[in-house]
């Protein structure tokens, strides 16, 4: 396809030619099937059968938590891998598949705590796979920036409109059924998901040049230290790396105290778990339709961390409360903020990574995530002791604000001089100057040549944290 091409003033699901177009909403109604599934589950089928069908404390919570993630470490890793040697068609069947399989898995175990932790491993494994799928995927239709910024936001979009039905779902099943069947639900999703998802294709095919990342490196070309490798080479990504890791660290502590949170602070019952989730996924769709009409001078670092700011602002109002009503206020901004996030911080991440290696540094950056989420999961059944549960998920919240905040004062003039750089090259037409398969939109930026030294490059805050695959909801 030829880069540039698109026509910018053309909104909707109408790209630079009726083939990305048609891949597009195969894409887009694949992910929705998926995401709305998960959705539907994870929150009320996990937390909920443990919070309320078992009457589990905060300790069985962070047990539950913490092998989800690190089950999600698994999967993204070894998804990332197989997306770039299978490519996108096999990977998506494969992922969808996985999904169905653990929900009907879910059934037979998840009758008792030790089961349910059972039903957790296997289903997290798979979601890190079918994780890849949003993130990764949409370098292989373009590497127009505007395009690629159109699509993510229509991820997000269609992402925020399964958190909306998702929850609402999940809620009504479980008044009339053990909370357990809705992983029934995700398999019907699930296999939806494969109607249009079966017919979805590569339209850039990745090509390994010489000097790029891949050649001469010491990362096993099929391993997610080559994602690594990818992602410390990039200012960009380095960038955002550290900045996005540390800013959620303390998303870690929500997810194993934010049931308890619902039931012995705002005095509600399962139900609202998922009105709530649903509420953040209606501000999410307003944060994801900002996201589509911004101007793709606005997708740059400093913007990122701005949204991050306002997403920590967010949750601070959401657990800073015993009322209901002020809680879905700030789970609406919550919503909005970060699905404004999404869009911009996965557009950066595909325009600055070679094709042949976007599985991988998605792995890696997925991996580094949900692994700093041991942190707090290991200590947030400590603080919940000293400073009780609404405490600590203030504390948390605080910490979210903190790092953007910190990292725009600290690193103000290093973020400006990249964001200068970026337009510059943007105004350039390096975006439409890119290879096929290799690093796209603002230029190789190390990745095509080798690192490239800068204030940011080899930026060690020394700290980690956890976006938790729930979070923000």
């Amino acid at each position: 396809m030829k880069k540039g091409s698109i026509e910018r003033g053309r909104r909707g699901l109408s790209f630079a030619t009726p083939q990305l177009t048609h891949q597009i909403r195969r894409f887009i109604a694949a992910r929705f099937f998926l995401y709305l599934g998960a959705m539907c589950s994870y929150f009320i089928g996990v937390m909920g059968t443990l919070t309320f069908s078992m009457g589990a404390g905060v300790g069985d919570n962070a047990i539950a938590v913490g092998l989800l993630n690190l089950c999600i470490v698994i999967g993204q890793i070894r998804g990332g891998a197989l997306l770039d040697r299978i490519g996108p068609r096999v990977f998506f069947r494969l992922a969808a598949f996985g999904l169905i399989l653990s929900g009907l898995l879910y059934q037979v175990v998840g009758t008792s705590i030790a089961g349910v932790f059972l039903g957790v491993a296997v289903f997290g494994m798979t979601w890190g796979i079918a994780d890849t799928v949003p993130r990764a995927f949409p370098a292989y239709f373009t590497a127009d920036l505007d395009e690629l910024k159109r699509i993510n936001a229509l991820v997000t979009l269609t992402g925020n409109l399964a958190i909306v039905i998702g929850p609402i779902a999940g809620g009504a099943i479980a008044l009339v059924a053990p909370t357990q069947a809705v992983f029934l639900f995700m398999v019907a999703c699930a296999a939806i998901s494969l109607i249009p998802g079966w017919g979805i294709e590569a339209l850039r095919e990745p090509e390994v040049a010489a000097g790029s990342a891949d050649e001469g490196s010491d990362a096993p070309s099929g391993s997610v230290s080559a994602g690594f490798s990818a992602i410390f080479g990039s200012k960009v990504l380095t960038l955002l790396f550290w900045a996005t890791m540390l800013s959620f660290m303390g998303y870690g502590a929500f997810d194993p105290l934010e049931s308890l949170f619902y039931r012995d602070v705002l005095k509600v019952g399962a139900s609202w778990m998922g009105w709530l989730s649903a509420l953040s996924g209606v501000g999410g769709l307003l944060g994801a339709a900002i996201a589509g009409v911004l101007p793709p001078r606005f997708v740059n670092v400093r913007a990122l961390l701005v949204v991050l700011l306002v997403t920590g602002a967010g949750s601070l109002l959401y657990v800073a409360t015993p009322y209901v009503l002020v809680a879905c206020a700030g789970q609406f901004i919550l919503g909005v903020a970060f699905s404004a996030f999404g869009p911009i911080k996965d557009t950066l991440v595909q325009i600055h990574t070679p094709l042949d290696r976007i599985g991988r540094v998605n792995a890696a950056m997925g991996a580094g995530n949900n692994l700093a989420g041991a942190i707090p999961l290991l200590c947030a059944p400590a603080l919940a002791h000293v400073l009780g549960v609404q405490g600590t998920l203030v504390a948390a919240g605080v910490l979210v604000v903190v790092v953007p905040l910190a990292i725009l004062i600290m690193r103000g003039r290093e973020i400006g001089d990249l964001v200068d750089e970026e337009r510059a090259r943007e105004a350039a037409g390096f975006a439409d100057g890119c290879r096929a398969g290799g690093a796209c939109g603002f230029g190789d930026d190390g990745l095509a040549g080798g690192a490239v030294e800068g204030p940011l490059t080899g930026m060690s805050l020394g700290r980690n944290w956890c976006l938790s695959p729930n979070v923000p909801r």
